[in-house]
């Protein structure tokens, strides 16, 4: 029977089945990284548990829907263990270019450049539209005989 349900969380359903509510603590974008704060929680002594990391691993919706779940009671631990790895994580992301060179440079500037504007160019279109637009209304009234047309 338990093959049959894809919610199904073994032993962690059956341990803790008397606890009041489990709920999700994180929803990630990648399993790896869900697997990381588990590992973390797990290694403080708090159980927990990872949903949705087959089904949004083979169907990426943007969501985030990888949820990491534990007890209620455990919660507050929990969200603190995750605000500090979050924490760590963004000093983390800080890049360093003290041993940049002029390539490395540049590379990240035309990351950070402004994008094209295309507006002007969308706007001639628009109006080279209305214009084909009300060309063929006049033609097809006979208001306007374009006979080199």
């Amino acid at each position: 029977m338990e093959e049959q349900i894809l919610d199904y969380f073994g032993e962690f359903e059956q341990q803790y089945q008397g606890s009041k509510k489990i709920i999700t603590v994180k929803y990630f974008f990648y399993e790896s990284q869900a697997r990381v704060y588990a590992a973390k929680l797990n290694e403080s002594d708090i159980p927990c548990f990872i949903s949705n990391a087959n089904s949004i691993t083979a169907f990426p919706l943007g969501g985030g829907g990888i949820g990491l779940h534990v007890i209620e009671s455990n919660s507050t631990k929990a969200l603190q263990l995750i605000k500090e790895m979050d924490e760590a994580n963004k000093q983390n992301i800080e890049e360093d270019f003290s041993e940049a060179d002029k390539e490395d440079i540049e590379y990240q500037k035309s990351l950070h450049e402004k994008k094209t504007n295309y507006k002007p160019l969308l706007l001639a279109v628009l109006v080279i539209i209305i214009l084909v637009l009300v060309r063929s209304f006049l033609i097809v009234t006979g208001i306007v005989n374009w006979d080199f047309i």
